[in-house]
């Protein structure tokens, strides 16, 4: 008897004759939604609940609603009230209550993931929606022989390309590791082991979710991206747009041993992405490429909108 594997990822018994079937790991969709979002969740339903991967619904905790049960996720008190978390080294201003409410629902949907029986998870914020190839891509993913940590199918539009070092290619799209990752944390695949380490290593950190994502010397993942995006996040108001856009403009005037360390930091952080991009061996920057980052459709008008929400 062979294994084949069934529509939600589980096994079951074929004859020998049958033709063979790709192994595929067992995946999992995960979309972090409000209950005040219903337009969402269905759109959602529409976008990923009919593929073959079983689509499942991780709630929101609404920072408008629901500040305790907020900052219960992480044990966070308001430090800088009368909502700020902390201070940002990264951003350099307040960390806000919302921005933890949208770190906390992605720690809620790791936890849930490693809940579960399933060997991979894409993570998706409920403003997702897929390009042509989104399935082929995902496809090729969970049947890749060696599960890379973190694959980022997403990020922030803007101009142009960037600096990649190529690793494969999956269908029509390309896997690549950049030196300068995106920003967006509104679709990507993770593993098991990348989970737990994320989990644990998000415990004392102040900074927004895709900062976290893509910053490898935070939490040792290894980090690629689908070169071009098979996600983007739909054109809809940002659900925390106008809740932090006045502590987005918040500043410290700090001591200068402060901002040097700062600084310091910063290029500690870049360094990491640098040298993951390499996965260790400097050698690799020579067959360093310029891929395609935003799908051929995105105008830049449309994607300096997008942007501006981030």
């Amino acid at each position: 008897m062979a294994e084949t594997l069934s529509q939600n990822g589980s096994y079951g018994a074929a004859k020998a004759a049958a033709s063979p079937t790709i192994r595929e790991r067992s995946l999992g969709i995960y979309a972090i939604n409000l209950d005040r979002s219903p337009d969402r969740w269905a759109a959602i339903e529409g976008h990923f609940g009919k593929l073959r991967w079983p689509l499942h619904r991780v709630k929101g905790i609404d920072a408008r609603i629901d500040r305790d049960g907020v900052l219960a996720v992480r044990g966070q008190t308001l430090d800088l009230p009368p909502d700020g978390i902390g201070w940002s080294a990264f951003r350099n201003r307040v960390f806000t209550l919302v921005e933890e409410a949208c770190l906390s629902g992605h720690v809620l949907a790791w936890q849930q993931f490693l809940e579960s029986d399933h060997d991979l998870a894409l993570i998706l914020e409920d403003d997702a929606e897929p390009y042509a190839g989104f399935e082929d891509t995902m496809t090729e993913i969970v049947s890749r022989a060696r599960a890379i940590d973190i694959i980022k199918l997403e990020g922030t539009p803007r101009r142009g390309g960037r600096l990649v070092v190529p690793a494969e290619t999956l269908g029509q799209s390309q896997l690549v590791r950049s030196f300068r990752p995106r920003s967006g944390a509104a679709g990507y695949v993770l593993t098991r082991s990348a989970a737990s380490r994320l989990v644990e290593a998000v415990a004392r950190i102040h900074m927004p979710v895709d900062d976290f994502l893509w910053s490898p010397g935070l939490h040792g993942c290894s980090i690629a991206h689908v070169s071009p995006w098979v996600i983007r996040q739909s054109g809809t108001e940002s659900t925390m747009q106008g809740d932090r856009s006045a502590n987005k403009r918040k500043r410290r005037n700090a001591a200068p041993l402060w901002n040097a360390w700062l600084a310091v930091r910063r290029f500690g952080l870049r360094l990491s992405v640098w040298w993951h991009a390499l996965e260790g061996r400097p050698w690799r920057l020579l067959g360093a490429r310029i891929a395609a980052w935003s799908p051929t459709d995105l105008s830049y008008n449309e994607g300096a909108a997008l942007a501006a929400k981030d």
